[in-house]
């Protein structure tokens, strides 16, 4: 079995070749911190590191993303790429949520411990969202206040993960918040992935998950009246 996880959701442009023979997993994984430009420069990483480890694309079996909250843009780039990549090969994929990944990781480095997965927002908000000690959620993923995310995470008792940790912190100073991981760990993401495609027969694919509308609208007439060649002419088009 071999699966090709992508992440551009945040910050980081990371990939990642997981690999399973019999019950020994491995995963190869690189990771840059680019900001932007992830749709210039994902394929490249992609083939450089499948020419590394002398796996072409067409051996692959099964493809995953991260799916958001995160960039609008570079959450689209992500998913895009695994569902094209999927669609060409024939092969299934899956998405995988940032504050998840955030979450598991913590897990498995604090078990018995529940969990509240936060990411900056801007805006004076977080993207966040709570596990319990088992990894179920304890609710949906959701941009809010990191003063509402503290009350929640303070009922539960848990830890603070990602780089919104310290701002909800800030509110509930009882409260462990890590100071690492700030962002998801490629390596987690196909391991989840894995996960997800032995649960499932028939695994939904990766879809981008918003919880802000984007700050860009469609503009309407009340706004602004779209041009026409008529209001264009001053009368009727020529």
């Amino acid at each position: 079995m071999k699966l090709l996880a992508v992440d551009t959701a945040l910050e980081a442009l990371a990939v990642a070749l997981l690999v399973r023979e019999g019950d020994r997993v491995a995963v190869t994984a690189s990771t840059e911190l680019i900001g932007r430009g992830h749709a210039e420069r994902l394929m490249g990483a992609v083939e450089r590191l499948l020419g590394e480890a002398n796996v072409a694309l067409g051996e692959i079996d099964a493809f995953a993303a991260t799916i958001g909250p995160g960039s609008f843009t570079g959450i689209r780039i992500g998913v895009a790429a695994t569902r094209g990549f999927a669609l060409a090969a024939r092969k299934p994929s899956v998405g995988v949520s940032t504050l998840e990944a955030l979450a598991a990781e913590a897990r498995a480095a604090h078990p018995g411990r529940a969990v509240f997965a936060a990411l900056d927002a801007r805006k004076d908000e977080v993207y966040a969202q709570g596990f319990d000690a088992e990894g179920r959620e304890i609710d949906r993923a959701v941009v809010t206040a990191p003063a509402k995310v503290a009350e929640a995470a303070r009922a539960a008792s848990a830890l603070l993960v990602g780089s919104g940790a310290a701002l909800v912190g800030a509110h509930a100073p009882d409260l462990e918040a890590l100071a690492a991981p700030a962002l998801p760990s490629i390596e987690i993401v196909a391991r989840l992935a894995l996960a997800r495609l032995d649960a499932c027969s028939a695994c939904a694919k990766p879809s981008p998950l918003y919880v802000r509308p984007a700050d860009a609208k469609p503009q309407d007439g009340a706004r602004l009246a779209r041009l026409t060649p008529e209001a264009f002419f001053g009368g009727g088009a020529r």
